[in-house]
């Protein structure tokens, strides 16, 4: 009985499923780019827009969404760690929870499912930014994965000035409003790094866009639009993805 309550819990239940819309296989969209870009409010606002269609969907975060994965956030938001490596695997441990618990389950069962924050993300900030390896954290992000990659990776890029004087200079901004501005997650004593110095932001920005380009997968969207216009671009390219997947055109227009 239990087990059938936290089936529920999770994934809704029998009824409520027959009602969503699923996709064989599912399907893994992920979130990345620098501090303030607002890809956490936009990741949000896809997810319930595909809600709004009746397509079956989650939301998680990395690292988060799970004990550990909080757990980890913590400390490493908190903490002044000189090793690349021990942050990679830090994320690797929450990233192997969250695939067992959340997002393989999801994608068994046909969901859409949103992820703020991925593999490239460690790529970004523990290689090119920290000047880890990024052969060793490839094959951590392969172990940690099980070799699993998005089906579509949205890049909101900006000039990591503009973004951080998003953070520092107006934390008024981080309501989620319809300004674009990014929903504010972490308090002002989890801010690590934000605090970096500004080459470290002009690394990952860097890392982001090289990676960028060696991979179809990914979206690169200017994040200096009004916030409407980047759900509208990014929503463009998703139900390009859900119609080529065998989700009927007319369920967009519902």
């Amino acid at each position: 009985m239990a087990g059938t309550q936290q089936e529920e819990m999770d994934f809704g239940s029998d009824s409520e499923r027959m009602k969503k819309r699923t996709v064989e296989g599912g399907l893994l969209i992920t979130f990345e780019g620098g501090e303030g870009v607002g890809k956490s409010t936009q990741a949000e606002r896809l997810f319930h827009k595909l809600q709004s269609f009746g397509i079956d969907s989650i939301q998680a975060q990395e690292p988060g969404s799970s004990d550990l994965g909080n757990n980890v956030r913590s400390w490493i938001k908190r903490a002044n760690s000189s090793s690349p490596l021990a942050e990679t695997l830090l994320f690797e441990a929450a990233r192997a929870q969250l695939m067992f618990e959340t997002v393989r389950p999801a994608l068994d069962r046909g969901k859409v499912v949103v992820l703020d924050r991925y593999t490239d993300s460690t790529l970004a900030y523990q290689g090119y930014a920290r000047g880890g390896d990024l052969q060793t954290i490839t094959q951590l992000n392969n172990i940690a994965t099980a070799n699993l990659e998005p089906h579509l990776t949205v890049l909101l890029d900006l000039d990591p000035k503009v973004s951080l004087a998003r953070v520092n200079n107006e934390p008024d901004l981080f309501s989620g409003a319809d300004s674009g501005s990014p929903t504010r997650v972490d308090d002002e004593g989890q801010r690590r790094f934000e605090d970096q110095p500004m080459n470290f932001h002009q690394n990952i920005r860097n890392g982001y866009l090289e990676m960028s380009k060696k991979d179809s997968r990914w979206c690169v969207i200017k994040a200096d639009q009004a916030g409407h216009r980047i759900a509208d671009a990014i929503l463009k390219r998703v139900r390009r993805l859900l119609i080529e997947r065998a989700i009927p055109e007319a369920v967009f227009r519902s």
